[in-house]
């Protein structure tokens, strides 16, 4: 009996190493096919022309979401590298490749679009080289994602936890000052997901906001799927990342109010809210006729991202102290 519960343990370790290195070559192969034919534009007449990567970090009003996405891409290879050298940290890593690697294959499907736009009419399609890199990039973060999953199993107490949590920002999304005319609006809504992030680290706090906050949120809201990656999947799962400053908010060694932990609460919102501002600005200049006006589109949104991430490290930082005595009282069991 111990030598078959040795066995099966062996094998999901064996298990989780493949969805690695496999996720690690999807990654690699989505790299390369970067280097075929990306795009391809037709004007009104029939006339059609390509773009190829050296186009794309060339002269051009909207390459930066193909940099996003080439960056995010890269990115992902070391993290992943990381997670399997540094296995006990493998989950928190693995996630954030994860993250990166999805994020770039959406950053790459807009490319075509965003380009078309800037060109005066023009029509732009995926080429080959796009969509194999598109599709190997949404390959290789569901690959993460098993790896992430599979090395921290989810109890039946963390689940209720995070959900009633994820009902409260539900909740909290209705009680806002709107700003703007596009659905911008300071809330505190985010703040529940920042205590997932603390309590159960960013895996919980990434899929909670980002997944399941988020598609709740977009249905209530009325806007169009279409801005879900950048307003609700970006938007509300950037709250997870706090939950990658937790050994040193949250540690072990973090019995009482310490000033340390409060300047990390603060430090890992304002990481989190510079994410959510990315996916924010690259809405408004999408969606939003804000095509032409980059830093209109930031200042737009920094107006409610800004206070909205302070109210919420504000109230964090106060109830720090109370917070470490409720983490003690009912422990999250790894």
């Amino acid at each position: 009996m111990e030598n078959e519960q040795i066995n099966v343990q062996s094998g999901k370790k064996t298990a989780k190493s493949w969805a690695n290195l496999v996720s690690i070559a999807l990654s690699v192969l989505a790299f390369g096919f970067l280097f075929l034919t990306l795009v391809k534009f037709k004007d009104a007449d029939g006339n059609k022309s390509y773009l190829y990567i050296w186009d794309l970090f060339g002269a051009g009003q909207f390459q930066f979401m193909f940099v996003i996405g080439y960056a995010l891409l890269i990115a992902s290879v070391p993290l992943l590298i990381s997670a399997f050298v540094f296995e006990k940290k493998g989950n928190a890593i693995s996630t954030a490749a994860s993250a990166c690697q999805f994020l770039a294959a959406v950053a790459f499907i807009l490319t075509p679009m965003m380009y078309a736009n800037s060109m005066g009419g023009k029509s732009g399609t995926m080429e080959i080289g796009l969509a194999l890199t598109f599709a190997f990039a949404l390959a290789a973060s569901l690959f993460s994602f098993i790896y992430a999953s599979s090395k921290m199993p989810v109890t039946v107490h963390e689940i209720t936890e995070d959900a009633i949590l994820v009902a409260a920002a539900f909740a909290l999304n209705f009680l806002k000052v709107g700003i703007g005319e596009t659905g911008g609006s300071i809330n505190l809504q985010l703040l529940p997901i920042y205590i997932i992030a603390l309590r159960h680290g960013p895996f919980h706090g990434i899929i909670s906001g980002g997944i399941v906050l988020g598609l709740t949120t977009i249905f209530a809201d009325g806007y169009p799927f279409v801005t879900f990656p950048f307003d609700y999947l970006i938007g509300l799962g950037s709250a997870g990342l706090l939950g990658f400053f937790k050994p040193l908010i949250m540690g072990n060694e973090q019995k009482t109010y310490n000033v340390q932990g409060e300047l990390f609460i603060f430090v890992g919102i304002l990481a989190a809210s510079v994410v959510r501002m990315v996916g924010a600005t690259a809405s408004s200049m999408l969606f939003y006729g804000m095509q032409k006006d980059f830093w209109g589109a930031v200042i737009y949104n920094i107006a409610y991202v800004g206070p909205s991430a302070l109210l919420c490290a504000v109230i964090l930082m106060a109830l720090y102290g109370p917070f470490l005595r409720i983490n003690r009282l009912l422990p999250v069991v790894k």
